[in-house]
């Protein structure tokens, strides 16, 4: 089984939560595994004016992906596009996540690879924005038909988020076995051909609560007035980071685990693709015309079904009580014909 660890990097507000990253960083380099850091652009620029280069160096000799420009901050994607056409819900993605792609191009010189969505912040106009840019992995998905098996939809390999590290920081010492039952648990039905990723947020290891309550329900800050997050005692920290490496060296002797990045499972799942490219190309479409990609009721012979978009539903609780975000789903179902099942080269 092809194991990924990935961490949605994304608290600009609490400083201590950068030395929670610089942690993972060396742990990680410690056991030689390679993590896959989803990076926000605020948090990018705030460990240049912080004088953090010391995080940012650490990251370089990891993959380096994509958390958008601000994450919870409003609009969000669905807030912001919600009754827009793709081509034009793209253009507004594009030109709003501009910032980020410049943070991480001038820090570390290269592509972000995958994509991740804050919260279920996702829309059918962001995974195609991604793609033009040139990101090809959606990870994180929602979409999960087959555990542990990658699929094509929006013109991006998508991979799920499996097993959080945070969901087991409870101080209580069962959580450690918790974790390696249920890691057992959800790696069963994957087979020795199966892509896991076990994922976490970087902050929660230093913080009581998210970052990003300040937003919940739609409530405004400027992100320079975003309060910090309340801290965890000193001695809990310990305690958290100690479980940490003891789980980590459980999941390194683990047999039959790979440990791969996102670029990886691309590249080693890219027969058939039906990556953006492979999409304009079968609609007669030039680069630059993403949006133009026509919507289709689904005719029940698409590898995602339309029940799949039905039953979806934003439910992060930075959105404003009002929104529902509907519309995003039925563009999504009218995108069914773009999934596909990955096949490995």
């Amino acid at each position: 089984m092809d194991l990924l660890i990935s961490f949605d990097t994304e608290d600009f507000a609490t400083p201590e939560s950068m030395d929670a990253a610089l942690f993972w960083v060396r742990e990680l380099d410690a056991r030689g595994i390679r993590g896959c850091f989803q990076l926000v652009g605020e948090v990018v620029r705030r460990a240049h004016s912080t004088g953090r280069e010391d995080l940012l160096t650490a990251l370089a000799s990891h993959e380096i992906d994509f958390h958008t420009d601000y994450h919870s901050v409003h609009p969000t994607h669905p807030e912001a596009v919600e009754n827009m056409s793709l081509e034009q819900g793209m253009r507004w993605v594009l030109q709003h996540e501009a910032p980020c792609f410049e943070a991480l191009y001038r820090t570390f010189g290269r592509a972000p690879v995958s994509y991740c969505k804050p919260g279920d912040s996702w829309t059918p106009a962001t995974l195609l924005a991604m793609g033009a840019a040139g990101i090809e992995v959606f990870c994180d998905s929602p979409f999960n038909p087959a555990p542990g098996r990658p699929l094509w939809y929006g013109g991006m390999l998508c991979c799920t988020y499996d097993l959080a590290f945070d969901s087991f920081y409870a101080d209580n010492d069962a959580e450690e076995a918790r974790f390696k039952a249920e890691f057992e648990k959800r790696s069963a039905p994957m087979g020795d051909g199966g892509v896991m990723c076990v994922y976490t947020h970087p902050n929660m290891l230093v913080t009581r609560a998210f970052w990003d309550e300040a937003y919940f329900k739609g409530r405004q800050y400027p992100p320079e007035q975003c309060p910090p997050a309340p801290l965890r005692a000193p001695e809990k920290i310990g305690k958290l980071k100690d479980r940490v490496r003891r789980l980590l060296d459980w999941l390194k002797a683990r047999p039959g685990v790979r440990w791969v990045d996102y670029a990886t499972v691309y590249a080693e799942h890219s027969r058939k693709r039906r990556n953006l490219a492979a999409l304009l190309d079968e609609c007669g479409l030039k680069p630059g015309e993403e949006g133009r990609l026509p919507l289709r009721e689904p005719d029940g012979t698409t590898y995602l079904k339309a029940e799949a978009f039905r039953s979806m539903k934003y439910t992060w609780p930075i959105y404003p009580a009002e929104f529902t975000g509907r519309a995003l789903f039925d563009q999504a179902r009218l995108l069914a014909w773009t999934s596909g099942k990955a096949e490995r080269a």
